[in-house]
């Protein structure tokens, strides 16, 4: 294999690599994430909810009060738990969605501002002349080797 074979299939390898990490992030920045969120979360209230309601129910059936103790315990606070805790995961959602929209509006004012910082330095510093005056082109100068 020559150089330039070699050298064209690490960059088209380089290529591949960086369309893949892309994509990784770009799921992992999708609403899927949100739904696997959200689900959880609707579900977690629903089932609390109805285990308040039966707990309910089944006390409401006995006049003695050691009687009502296992549904206040079976339903309400097993309910409560579970309403809580879809609570605690609907929040974790609303602030993943408040996050990504100020990431979002973050990215687009950094954009903005440095396409209008690329025109000011195009207005204030012309291109430059690709000749270094002896009707040569100029060469890109080599870094200095660190002593």
């Amino acid at each position: 294999m020559d150089t330039t074979t070699t050298a064209t299939a690490s960059t088209a390898r380089r290529l591949r690599f960086r369309e893949a990490v892309t994509g990784l992030a770009a799921r992992a920045q999708s609403t899927d994430l949100l739904r696997w969120v959200l689900v959880p979360a609707a579900s977690a209230i629903i089932i609390g909810l109805n285990f308040m309601i039966w707990g309910w129910v089944g006390a409401a059936r006995t006049a003695r009060e050691i009687e009502q103790i296992p549904y206040l315990i079976s339903g309400g606070l097993i309910g409560l738990a579970f309403v809580f805790l879809g609570g605690l995961l609907l929040a974790s959602a609303f602030w993943m969605v408040l996050l990504k929209k100020f990431q979002d509006e973050a990215e687009e004012r950094a954009r903005r501002d440095r396409e209008l910082l690329e025109q000011r330095l195009a207005t204030l510093f012309p291109a430059a002349p690709t000749t270094n005056g002896t009707g040569e082109k100029s060469r890109p100068r080599r870094a200095r080797a660190a002593p």
